[in-house]
């Protein structure tokens, strides 16, 4: 086990805006640079079981996550396929008026790293999502919509 939390992460846009960003067309292709391929294999109410392909350490590697959405507040998420298997983590999001701060905490499992390396590999890949989705949703702010 490879606990980790990031916590304090603001992205500059209202909590709304983050939720409707996040079922948009333009989440996914945010990703292009670190993800691609993204098939949505089931549905169960809030949960969806989603196959992608992850860019790791200069390679593309198969990945299948369990998410769960519980909106406007959490994300729960589970790797159930791929080099982080068994991985879980939940990102928290919290209102602050104009802002929203997203706290992540998580238990990081991988097959071919040792757990401190694992852990920051996990970090490096939280962080490079942030920083697109981050891009988009400011670009959006600048037209006023998610959508």
């Amino acid at each position: 086990m490879a606990y980790f939390e990031d916590v304090g992460t603001v992205i500059y846009a209202p909590i709304e805006f983050i939720w409707a960003y996040l079922v948009s067309p333009h989440h996914a292709p945010a990703h292009a640079k670190s993800a691609r391929g993204f098939t949505v294999r089931e549905t169960a109410g809030a949960t969806s079981v989603v196959a992608s392909e992850r860019r790791l350490g200069g390679r593309w590697s198969p990945v299948v996550s369990r998410t769960t959405d519980f909106p406007p507040f959490c994300v729960l998420n589970e790797e159930i396929e791929g080099e982080f298997q068994g991985s879980k983590f939940v990102l928290v999001y919290r209102p602050s008026g104009t802002k929203t701060r997203i706290d992540v905490y998580g238990d990081v499992q991988s097959r071919g790293s040792e757990p401190a390396e694992a852990r920051r590999t996990f970090l490096r890949m939280l962080g490079q999502a942030y920083r697109e989705d981050a891009a988009v949703i400011a670009h959006l702010r600048e037209r006023s919509e998610p959508e």
